[in-house]
């Protein structure tokens, strides 16, 4: 049994953000309740006690407002989470470049105003805290903090979301017991939550080993899919069986469709009356007052629960809600009538990726061999679309699959995050993980006339023997399993070489690619257009101020020149980020700072 401990997941999303807690002094996560912040502040009551917050924030001269206190017509931080990864494309694309033409807003790199936003997630919180516990009992606890990344991001992006939450007070001033503080993936959260929800099911029941299933986690703004393959029964234990892959087309993508077909039945003279400018030049910080609530109407009165069959009617704003009678328009009493086909054109785009995407990660799991695939597991925002739900089980059901929602769709990521931070028993419910991406270090070799090229070859100044440069020590290979019980995955062997008196440090480049195939030299790095380039992760500063003077070997170059050789390990640890250790004779020694590309 352990001791009495407080989890507290954060689920920092591309459209909303979710927070769960619990407090627990064993790891039955069934036995244990899980509490849901559902009491985000809210100008709207439509929009309040939800299970999660839009992550919106906007800066205004009397301060910051967030989530759901920002009005329509106020433009917003919006989609910041997408720019703490590489370059943006899509929606996340113009959305950054609306803010920046604009002006708004305080001139901030994206990590600060997600800390910002965090900050008062992180305050309301507190609140909640407090009122479940008191304001000094919670204190007293040992703190487990859990944030999710993306499965498909860069290990730069993941290092990004820990400076921002940490940015945010998620720290000992804030709270003062928080012990550790990990990282777990959003399908993994989400498959850890959809497991044990069917724990003790007919579902569970009929699992066997090799049976495989998809996550597909449908947010507001992407849609992220990743296989898992049933690796041991009672309890249930998982591995991945494919790699995660993902693309913008959320549930917003319907939002803007809607646009769209209002200006198209309105025609544009009216639809500008209300909007102040065509549809596709509308920005997506920002909505006028009036398009704002109909937005909003359309959201809570259509979108929500449309399931393939209803008509809806919205009523529309002034002057158009003085139009008494317009056939030709679906007008009547100053309200618009929206048929199931119009409903169904909207929901088009992400309907037709996301097949796609499930069709992709299909294919990658036959490859494998060993993964039957029989379920789809749909959670997220998008997923409690009735619409969605009920395509998406016949698109399964043709592909000889079952398409199941499981309990709390929406807040399925952030439960599982909780879930994972119970775990304590030594017994994780995912067993192998598969690397996202090939890791290895750019190194240099002895020259071999006809192996290496002329123009790699160089005179080592140090030994004066001709070697060869830009080669590359691949360490851990794209789609390779990844035991969740190994404290290190791979080691890298160093020899370093110091003039008398030079400061003792090495500095190692953790290079990368995408490829299937990982490429045998390191300049192609110097590309940047293919997925194939090999690019740098991260710089490793390794101090080797702490090793003994006597592991570091003597020599006597051909010139007469004194130095010293020092080897040494580097582990690297994959878990949903990067973990590094400097080992010297068998023995860890120092430190490995990693700063992120």
């Amino acid at each position: 049994m352990l001791a009495n401990r407080l989890v507290v997941a954060l689920d920092y999303g591309t459209t909303y953000t979710g927070v769960a807690f619990c407090e627990t002094s064993d790891t039955g996560v069934l036995e244990k309740h899980i509490d849901v912040v559902k009491d985000w502040p809210s100008r709207h009551t439509k929009i309040g006690t939800k299970e999660k917050v839009p992550s919106e924030i906007a800066y205004l001269p009397e301060g910051t407002q967030w989530g759901s206190l920002i009005a329509p017509n106020v433009q917003r931080h919006m989609w910041t989470k997408l720019e703490l990864d590489s370059a943006q494309i899509g929606e996340a694309a113009k959305i950054v470049r609306e803010l920046s033409l604009n002006n708004q807003g305080p001139d901030k790199k994206a990590v600060d105003i997600v800390a910002d936003f965090l900050a008062h997630v992180k305050d309301h919180l507190i609140q909640n805290l407090d009122n479940r516990y008191g304001k000094e009992l919670w204190k007293t606890l040992p703190i487990t903090l859990v944030v999710t990344v993306p499965a498909v991001w860069s290990d730069a992006a993941k290092d990004r979301t820990l400076k921002a939450v940490r940015k945010a007070g998620f720290d000992t001033t804030e709270f003062p017991k928080l012990k550790r503080t990990i990282t777990t993936t959003e399908p993994e959260a989400a498959a850890i939550h959809t497991i044990q929800s069917l724990r003790g099911s007919v579902s569970d029941e009929q699992f066997a080993i090799g049976d495989g299933f998809i996550v597909c986690d449908m947010g507001g703004g992407t849609v992220d899919l990743i296989s898992y393959r049933v690796a041991e029964l009672e309890p249930t234990i998982l591995e991945e069986a494919t790699v995660g892959i993902g693309e913008q087309c959320g549930g917003s993508f319907v939002d803007r469709g809607f646009l769209r077909w209002l200006e198209r039945r309105l025609g544009t003279a009216d639809f500008i009356k209300i909007a102040g400018e065509r549809s596709e030049d509308l920005p997506r910080t920002s909505l006028s007052s009036k398009l704002g609530r109909m937005a909003q109407d359309f959201v809570m009165e259509a979108k929500s629960g449309f399931s393939g069959e209803e008509t809806n009617f919205l009523r529309l704003p002034t002057p158009l809600s003085a139009i008494e009678e317009d056939e030709a328009r679906g007008i009547c009493d100053g309200e618009i009538e929206i048929t199931r086909d119009d409903m169904k054109e909207m929901f088009e785009m992400p309907l037709r990726n996301t097949y796609e995407l499930l069709l992709q990660q299909m294919q990658q799991a036959r490859k494998s061999g060993n993964t039957q695939m029989k379920y789809i597991f749909m959670v997220g925002g998008f997923a409690e679309s009735p619409y969605m739900y009920k395509k998406i089980q016949t698109f399964a059901e043709a592909n000889g699959l079952q398409a199941i929602r499981p309990p709390n769709a929406w807040s399925a990521i952030v439960r599982g995050a909780v879930a994972k931070g119970l775990e304590g028993d030594g017994r994780a419910p995912i067993k192998n993980r598969k690397c996202r991406r090939n890791y290895g270090t750019d190194c240099c070799c002895k020259f071999i006339a006809g192996v290496h090229k002329a123009t790699d070859a160089f005179i080592d100044s140090y030994t004066g023997i001709k070697s060869a440069e830009n080669q590359m020590n691949w360490l851990v290979t794209k789609g390779q399993d990844l035991s969740t019980s190994d404290k290190a995955y791979s080691k890298v062997s160093f020899t370093q070489t110091f003039w008398p008196g030079e400061e003792r440090t090495a500095s190692v480049d953790l290079i990368a690619s995408d490829a299937e195939t990982a490429p045998k030299r390191s300049v192609e790095k110097v590309r940047l257009s293919s997925k194939n380039d090999v690019y740098t992760v991260a710089t490793l500063k390794v101090d080797l101020s702490d090793v003994p003077q006597h592991l570091f070997k003597y020599h006597i170059n051909p010139a007469g020149k004194e130095y010293y050789v020092l080897r040494f390990d580097v582990k690297i640890a994959i878990q949903s980020s990067l973990e590094f250790s400097l080992v010297v004779n068998g023995k860890e020694y120092g430190s490995v700072v990693a700063k992120y590309a």
